[in-house]
């Protein structure tokens, strides 16, 4: 099949991945880790993004993404800033900022975090300070080869309202409760229109030869006017 007859219809079902040791994200934890030793190494890293840290009591994760995490992690960036925007969502795009607070004893990078109803808050910070500002409506985790447990247990702490859990074996969607702890939810607080289903059969589009991201982005902006905004109109009848 060409590039150009791809079919703008959303994709069957994803398959759950298989993967391979060299596909895989590569993870060291260091125990043991005061406060200041991890301000200490987020200051040496710099601008740079990696490697991905994750504080939790005094645990440092440290993590470099698979190719399968940073192409999940592109597709989710661009698919959240295109459905929001066709929507009319006001939203303020944070992608990977360091969150943390020292009272909490945690730290978090999401893949992705989103402003929604806090957008107007944090547009144009060159720095959030969770001790002043929100945290993010949205924070999406994407993980291979290893579990998301630590970086949703410190977005709890922060109290981060919906958290995106994309795993090899699917996507699942969590909410904060008023119980301050997550569960799993069938719809998303952020998207209620879209299934995680729907959303990962997107995410892990399968490649057509010759296709490249322009026709995936093309494809999604199409089924956005043809198919969600008409949704969305018959739902807000």
């Amino acid at each position: 099949m060409s590039a150009a007859s791809v079919t703008h219809k959303t994709p069957e079902r994803p398959k759950r991945r298989a993967i391979r040791p060299r596909e895989a994200d590569q993870c060291v934890t260091l125990f043991g880790i005061g406060w200041s030793s991890y301000k200490r190494l987020l200051h040496t890293r710099g601008e740079r993004s990696r490697p991905k840290m994750i504080y939790l009591d005094g645990d440092l994760r440290l993590m470099s993404p698979g190719h399968l995490h940073k192409s999940d992690r592109y597709r989710f960036g661009h698919f959240v800033t295109e459905i929001a925007f066709a929507l009319g969502m006001p939203f303020h795009g944070a992608g990977s900022t360091t969150y943390r607070l020292r009272r909490r004893k945690g730290g978090v990078e999401p893949d992705c975090s989103y402003y929604f109803a806090n957008a107007p808050r944090v547009q144009g910070k060159k720095e959030i300070d969770l001790r002043v500002d929100p945290p993010p409506d949205l924070s999406i985790e994407v993980v291979y080869s290893h579990s998301a447990s630590a970086a949703v247990e410190v977005s709890r702490r922060f109290k981060i309202p919906e958290v995106w859990v994309c795993t090899e074996k699917g996507l699942k969607f969590l909410v904060l409760g008023a119980d301050g702890n997550y569960t799993r939810s069938e719809s998303s607080l952020s998207f209620p229109l879209l299934s995680a289903e729907e959303i990962l059969a997107w995410i892990r589009r399968p490649e057509v030869e010759g296709a490249t991201d322009f026709d995936w982005m093309r494809d999604l902006r199409r089924w956005i006017q043809e198919t969600l905004i008409p949704r969305a109109a018959h739902r807000g009848e």
